[in-house]
């Protein structure tokens, strides 16, 4: 969802795709000095994607981290804690480099380009995300809806509120409400991995490999930046 680490960005540079992250490896490789929650987390995450499915049992999580059941409830809570503690190591551990991008001596322009690419990425990555964000925000004045709105939208909206302001001061960009922006772009970058459904029944497509996020990262980009750039004579 947010910046891409420094060498994902170095291998965007030169049209070459971030190396995959590692879904597997031994249950015996990830708990060598590892904290349980860790492994726990990453046990959950990997049922979720082999399923498709955010329906998984504290049993089942325990078996594959082989650790006991109980240490989930001891760790985070219960599923809501669960789920908060994905998204905050899936989308939230990602910000200090959203802030980096942010930060770094780049056009405008490049920097919302990587942007769009890395939250495709992510979203490719932990396909079950809109799908915790939707279980934790079904009560709008829940603690899930304010924590994913404190500890995710609002770290996104800020950045690309930074980003749009650059392109202003540059000349480039349209003046935008951030705001409206925000909710324009998570929203086609989240619907393809939402709408596996329409991929499968309508257009006859399996699953969502790395070309075809590739290609809808591109499409989504030139689609916004078709929005955002001024146009001669303006």
């Amino acid at each position: 969802m947010p910046a891409m680490p420094s060498q994902e960005v170095a291998a965007a540079d030169h049209g070459r795709t971030p190396p995959a992250r590692s879904r597997k490896g031994s249950a015996t490789s990830r708990r060598r000095g590892r904290h349980s929650g860790d492994v726990l987390l990453d046990a959950a995450s990997a049922l979720m994607i082999e399923r498709n499915s955010i329906t998984v049992t504290f049993a089942e999580i325990a078996a594959r981290a082989g650790l006991n059941s109980a240490l989930i409830h001891y760790r985070f809570g219960g599923k809501d804690g669960l789920f908060r503690a994905l998204i905050e190591r899936d989308v939230g551990g990602t910000f200090p480099m959203l802030a980096e991008l942010v930060r770094a001596d780049l056009p405008a322009v490049r920097k919302l380009d990587l942007h769009i690419r890395a939250i495709t990425q992510t979203y490719f990555d932990h396909p079950y995300i809109n799908r915790l964000v939707a279980v934790l925000t079904q009560d709008v004045e829940g603690e899930g809806a304010r924590f994913v709105s404190e500890r995710v939208v609002r770290p996104l909206h800020e950045a690309q509120a930074a980003i749009l302001a650059q392109g202003q001061a540059e000349g480039v960009f349209r003046a935008v409400d951030p705001m409206l922006f925000y909710f324009s772009l998570i929203g086609a970058c989240d619907h393809l991995f939402q709408a596996r459904y329409a991929l499968k029944w309508a257009f006859a497509v399996g699953d969502i490999d790395d070309s075809l996020r590739r290609d809808y990262a591109q499409h989504v980009l030139g689609l916004l930046m078709g929005s955002l750039m001024v146009r001669p004579g303006e």
